[in-house]
């Protein structure tokens, strides 16, 4: 008996001597890697290093930071690693993996965006979603097309009465979705939204796919008609009421708020018989600053792909579009052929009076700052940003 416990004591104590030997050795090892600074890290952790590094450069360094001159900035790794407000990050990944990396920085409209952009060579590169869509350029079919390739020119674009360049507004150029079923659905705030450009900045337009808020364009008295027929300037309209409201309501942490940006919006008007479709008469006049708005009928006429989308009120404007579905909604341009009409999507575009009822969709400017996770841009499985 009293063998048979010895033997049983035996055991316990090289149990408890194993036990002890891995516990020195794990403190051993934590207490080099303290000493070296040498830990690896997962890349997210290291982007999230880097983004907590940036704020506190920007905390002591606040007149570097954008305003309304100067809308988006970065700093770069190095210079965070030379300030002291980052390590090497040779620190965190193994010795066979060599990355770089900086922090680009954006003003929103109520506080600052700070997104990593990390690149370990083959191992990881943060993936931004403009980047990604703009690989999957076409030139036939339904997809994502160079604006410049496609568009029908109009008339030339001067300078503004504010001094403002209207020819270098950002939403002139870049690339737009044309078809019917296109993958360029976009998840935000659990709500769905439809890509519809990608502009000159490399910036997101994107507008409300399940828009529910109703009303007339505008329904004031006008002198004109003599009638409550509505003003068309869109800048004191009710439509843009309704989307201020609905913009406002949103809290500032939601990601669409968040990633908001600023844009000159185009609300000049054309007639039922005009062609242009590079945005040259809409842009003719700007809302400056804006974070939503309305679609312009240009961008409506160029997601057409038929060769037959010969003007503004032109019915073929509404075949193999994704714009023109099973919805009435207003757009954001004015008939110039009065003061009391505007066009809107009612099967296809028309001329209307402001006072008659339709869905606002709302359109947002997003920034190219957008990272991507995932998705592969279907209805059902929509991309995924952050």
């Amino acid at each position: 008996m009293l063998e048979n416990i010895k033997k049983v004591d035996k055991k316990v104590l090289m149990m408890l001597g194993v036990v002890v030997g891995i516990i020195l050795l794990l403190m051993i090892a934590i207490i080099v890697v303290s000493l070296t600074g040498k830990g690896h890290l997962s890349y997210s952790k290291i982007e999230d290093k880097m983004v907590a590094a940036a704020k506190d450069y920007y905390a002591e360094h606040d007149n570097l930071l954008p305003n309304a001159e100067k809308k988006s900035v970065e700093v770069s790794v190095s210079d965070l690693v030379s300030g002291g407000y980052l390590k090497d990050l040779s620190k965190y990944t193994s010795d066979s993996v060599s990355c770089t990396g900086k922090v680009l920085v954006g003003k929103t409209e109520s506080d600052y965006d700070y997104v990593a952009s990390l690149n370990c060579g083959d191992e990881y590169k943060t993936e931004f979603l403009s980047d990604k869509l703009i690989e999957t350029v076409v030139n036939s079919g339904s997809g994502l097309y160079k604006m410049d390739e496609v568009v029908k020119p109009g008339k030339s674009l001067g300078v503004d009465e504010s001094g403002y360049d209207l020819a270098t507004n950002e939403l002139l150029s870049g690339y737009i979705y044309r078809g019917e079923i296109l993958n360029n659905y976009v998840k935000l705030d659990d709500k769905l939204y439809q890509i519809v450009q990608i502009d000159g900045n490399n910036d997101f337009v994107v507008i409300d796919n399940k828009a529910k808020v109703r009303g007339p364009y505008d329904d004031r008295y006008n002198s004109e008609a003599d009638q409550n027929y509505g003003i068309n300037d869109y800048t004191v309209s009710r439509a843009y009421e309704a989307l201020k409201t609905s913009y406002d309501e949103l809290k500032n942490d939601s990601l669409l708020k968040k990633k908001a940006v600023a844009k000159n919006i185009c609300i000049g008007s054309r007639s039922d018989d005009d062609t242009a479709t590079d945005g040259s008469l809409e842009c003719a006049r700007v809302m400056t600053n804006q974070y939503y708005s309305l679609l312009p009928v240009y961008m409506i006429m160029n997601a057409s792909l038929s060769d037959k989308c010969a003007n503004t009120i032109s019915v073929e404007c509404s075949n193999y579009n994704f714009l023109v579905k099973d919805v009435n909604y207003w757009t954001m341009t004015p008939s110039s052929a009065n003061s009391y009409t505007s066009y809107r999507i009612n099967a296809s575009l028309k001329s209307s009076r402001d006072n008659f009822s339709s869905l606002y969709r709302g359109v947002y400017y997003l920034t190219n700052r957008l990272r991507f996770v995932s998705g592969t841009g279907t209805e059902n499985d929509p991309y995924v940003v952050k």
